[in-house]
């Protein structure tokens, strides 16, 4: 069980780069980009934390569990980004979300 406990955050976090890449534009600087996948994993990693039932100890042991929970998502989702996500989806999101220049007719 324990074994489960530490690889379902992991898991999530696998599954949240193609959320995250809609969410983040291209034009963002690298600190927002930072910002928006650091804060989706601490959410992410706090729920995973309350939803196995970690969170009843003190607050210190709650700390350190969400604190693991959210390096485990963050951890999963930077693995899956690069050696996935990134090379599968950017070039068609990018695609999509930046407009098609129109030829003009001289």
């Amino acid at each position: 069980m324990e074994l489960l406990r530490e690889t379902v955050p992991f898991l999530v976090g696998l599954i949240v780069p193609p959320l995250v890449m809609l969410v983040i534009h291209a034009p963002w600087s690298g600190q927002r980009k930072f910002l928006a996948t650091f804060l989706s994993a601490l959410i992410l990693g706090a729920c995973a934390s309350a939803l196995a039932g970690e969170l009843v100890g003190g607050l210190a042991g709650a700390l350190i569990v969400a604190m693991i929970d959210t390096a485990l998502v963050y951890t999963g989702s930077q693995v899956a980004y690069w050696l996935f996500w990134k090379p599968a989806l950017e070039a068609r999101l990018q695609r999509a979300i930046t407009p098609r220049a129109e030829r003009v007719r001289v």
